[in-house]
């Protein structure tokens, strides 16, 4: 099935610092990108809820959250168990605080309720980047690089401004490539192992994750 319309990838962040990607998708394959950082999730709300064209929103935050042990998630144990080496980057659940967890799930809530038809993915923008080419994230050595890596990947001109915008655009890359089925795994389809039940404010969301398990 091909897909039209406009694909989000979003960064949450404090007070200026929330990169937000707009990735325009025609029969299934990426015609144009805007990437920029905003103030604030209400900025963020405001550029994206009035568009009848978006229908992929891919965001750096937990889009559920679990209520066994230290709200880990199992998504969260099978990130740490597949990638070691990055593994302190996936922190447990109950010690994360600010604008990840407030900003991130404000948007998510306010576009699942605008729209029933948008698809609604989690990403983790520093593991992605190290499960897609075994390189350790660093924006600030390698931001170069790391634009080029997403020009080949979208087969557009990327260029970011900071760490933020880069997240917004992986992450828009990411549900792009879950939305066009290139990538078959979805992480939010494994289940607790442990007493707990996993609790999703924003709805039904999806784990898009390269690979196989």
């Amino acid at each position: 099935m091909q897909i039209n319309g406009v694909i989000v990838g979003y960064d949450p962040g404090g007070n200026g610092k929330n990169g937000l990607a707009c990735l325009d998708v025609q029969n299934s394959h990426p015609k144009g990108i805007k990437i920029i950082t905003l103030e604030n999730a209400e900025s963020v709300i405001q550029s994206i809820s009035t568009s009848s064209d978006i229908i992929g929103l891919g965001v750096d935050t937990l889009t559920c959250w679990c209520t066994g042990k230290s709200g880990w998630r199992p998504a969260d144990l099978w990130l740490r168990r597949k990638y070691p080496v990055v593994s302190r980057s996936v922190m447990s659940p109950n010690t994360l605080s600010g604008s990840m967890g407030l900003n991130g799930m404000s948007v998510l809530i306010e576009i699942a309720k605008h729209s029933k038809k948008v698809v609604l993915s989690e990403t983790h923008p520093k593991i992605l980047y190290y499960a897609l080419n075994e390189n350790q994230y660093d924006y600030k050595r390698n931001h170069i690089e790391m634009d080029d890596y997403l020009s080949d990947k979208f087969e557009l001109p990327i260029k970011t401004s900071n760490d933020h915008e880069w997240d917004a655009a992986i992450s828009a890359y990411a549900i792009f490539k879950g939305m066009t089925q290139s990538w078959s795994l979805d992480l939010h389809a494994l289940l607790p192992v442990e007493t707990g039940r996993i609790v999703t404010p924003c709805g039904f969301t999806h784990y898009f994750w390269p690979g196989q398990l």
